[in-house]
């Protein structure tokens, strides 16, 4: 099985403390991934206006996109991981949502597994961006197959949570034998 994991946030923080741990242990249960990290890829803002995407079914944007766009077609089992800004996803995680917008033409990714991850202060303002996640899956036409989030409100609160990292563990064996 091959992962890719895509995470929108801007820093080393617990987002992506619970992806490592999901990441970790779906490879000791046998499974491959990649990482991608948004803040170290060049993706320009989509132009909008639907003319590229509806007409060739390409972005016509030359950016890092057209390698992530191979990633996602490839993987497996996709995990969108994104900490909570302002009741949604960071503004990283929105640009490549945005530029998935040939998906919603060619339906390359139809049915394609996603897993939802995010982390932030607190309860509703979490489930506002994981709802985010679910219309943009709607929009490609791909699937969740699960999400988790944990309420953390500083960077290493959950590295303390012994629950939360057995939880990310059982995660991560689950996605392989799915």
């Amino acid at each position: 099985m091959n992962i890719l994991a895509i995470t929108g946030s801007p820093r080393k923080g617990n987002t992506e403390f619970m992806l490592n741990n999901i990441l970790i242990s779906a490879k000791k249960n046998g499974a491959h991934f990649k990482i991608v990290k948004l803040k170290e890829r060049n993706i320009k803002f989509c132009n909008g206006g639907d003319n590229c995407c509806a007409k060739t079914g390409k972005c016509d944007i030359q950016d890092d996109m057209l390698e992530i766009y191979r990633e996602l077609e490839n993987a497996d089992v996709v995990i969108f991981a994104s900490p909570t800004y302002f009741s949604n996803v960071t503004a990283l995680m929105k640009k490549l949502m945005d530029r998935c917008n040939p998906y919603y033409f060619d339906k390359k990714l139809k049915d394609k597994p996603f897993f939802l991850l995010s982390a932030g202060g607190y309860d509703a303002s979490i489930k506002n961006a994981l709802e985010c996640m679910r219309n943009f899956l709607k929009g490609i036409h791909a699937k969740e197959i699960g999400s988790y989030y944990a309420i953390a409100d500083k960077i290493g609160d959950l590295e303390k949570n012994s629950k939360v990292i057995k939880e990310l563990e059982d995660l991560g064996a689950k996605l392989v034998m799915e």
